[in-house]
């Protein structure tokens, strides 16, 4: 591709950003068709998002400007078109995108319910770490309790009541990157938070906290807790293992079929090993 501006280019120069956009770290599935007419299901990370468009990272197919592709988050998805590509290196690509669907966001969508209708809220002891609009700074803060629909954060600096904030949720070793509305809002004393957007596995993991909270709801089970997010982890490598091993340039070695096999059999130890 010798177009002017494309992903061969390193130093094309992105465009100026007609609205101010949120920092957000949200794992989300792009799917659409490539530059060489083949169709591609990926998951990427936004780097940061507004109500028209966003800025996603982690990309290996090959897009060219005004191509339109689609992504998937908390179980919405929503047609963009590609603003601007950037190659960055290691196979990997920026696209800038704008969406193409007014109105309409994947991870914006504020949810249709009151927050004190999320479920039973449980007491927790977590970390969290946000941006907002309003700070330069990232706003550190600890997760005091959590529900299905939003959660309360202990913080000193705090966003005004209807911003929205992103950011790292972390309880027990799992860590949930999620966008959230500010529902109540007390300066140097903490915020209610709403969610909006937990992104394509977000859910699943805040979904697993709270099995284990309600199971245990005086006493956080941690050894499962743990294990869950050991779990995770070895899932997040499985889907990026597949996708590269999916990719026309990766070799596959007798080496590496060796590391899979020895892989399943320590895993199915581990499955015999769960009781109950």
């Amino acid at each position: 591709m010798n177009f002017a501006g494309g992903i061969n280019n390193p130093l094309q120069v992105v465009p100026k950003r007609r609205e101010a956009r949120l920092p957000a770290a949200l794992y989300v599935r792009m799917l659409g068709i490539d530059a060489n007419g083949k169709a591609f299901h990926q998951s990427v990370m936004t780097v940061d998002i507004s109500l028209s468009g966003a800025r996603v990272t982690g990309l290996t197919a090959d897009l060219n400007p005004g191509d339109i592709v689609g992504l998937q988050s908390s179980g919405e998805k929503c047609r963009f078109k590609v603003a601007w590509v950037q190659n960055i290196g290691n196979g990997t690509i920026d696209v800038g995108l704008q969406s193409l669907e007014k109105g309409t966001s994947p991870w914006r969508e504020k949810l249709q319910k009151n927050p004190d209708e999320g479920g039973e809220r449980y007491p927790c002891n977590g970390s969290v770490s946000l941006r907002s609009a309003a700070f330069a700074t990232p706003i550190w803060g600890t997760l005091r309790d959590i529900s299905a629909g939003g959660c309360y954060v202990q913080c000193v600096n705090v966003a005004a009541v209807g911003e929205i904030v992103s950011g790292q949720f972390t309880l027990n070793g799992i860590s949930i990157n999620g966008v959230a509305e500010v529902c109540t809002s007390r300066s140097t004393v903490g915020m209610g938070l709403q969610w909006c957007d937990l992104g394509w596995d977000g859910q699943t993991k805040l979904n697993n906290i709270l099995q284990i909270l309600s199971a245990n709801p005086t006493e956080t089970n941690s050894n499962k807790i743990q294990a869950l997010a050991q779990l995770e982890k070895l899932h997040q490598l499985v889907v990026a293992l597949r996708e590269r091993m999916e990719s026309n340039h990766t070799l596959v070695t007798v080496e590496m079929i060796g590391r899979l096999a020895d892989a399943q059999e320590k895993l199915s130890e581990a499955l015999k090993s769960v009781q109950g």
